[in-house]
């Protein structure tokens, strides 16, 4: 009997290490795309206020550090000239992550369900529109452009 509970025991150790080990990597991952991007993602509060002072709306990339599309998406699209061109030239960016203290309220706001999101909003806050989330540059800037 002790035995089998030592067993459970250091399986159990063992597969939470490995689930710690696993999210850091991740993270790290996720980190590492986003710092890629050479791109200033603000907190939506400043962007918001930015996006009052420039007369643009937001593009808000609501995402996970840790979400595998997610760090595609930032590693093959926003790492991109022209989507990089298209987002400077009309936009303010901003990025809420899932975990910070903001999402709740966010994705409540907007309806949010999954991510990564990306959704173009006024100054004030209110939704202008969705932009569909693709792994291809030249049809992700074309959205933003259009």
């Amino acid at each position: 009997m002790k035995k089998k509970i030592l067993s459970f025991f250091i399986a159990a150790v063992v597969a939470t290490g490995a689930y710690f080990a696993h999210t850091a990597w991740q993270t790290q991952l996720g980190e590492d795309a986003l710092k890629a991007t050479a791109l200033n993602f603000l907190p939506l509060d400043q962007a918001l206020a930015n996006a009052r002072q420039q007369g643009k709306p937001v593009l808000v990339d609501f995402s996970a550090i840790w979400c595998p599309t997610c760090r595609a998406m930032h590693a093959t699209v926003f790492t991109n000239n022209e989507v990089k061109r298209a987002i400077s030239d009309k936009y303010v960016l901003s990025r809420v992550d899932y975990e910070s203290p903001e999402a709740p309220e966010f994705m409540r706001r907007y309806a949010v369900q999954g991510f990564p999101t990306l959704l173009v909003i006024t100054e004030n806050g209110t939704l202008l529109r969705k932009i569909p989330v693709t792994l291809d540059p030249v049809a992700f800037a074309a959205s933003l452009r259009g």
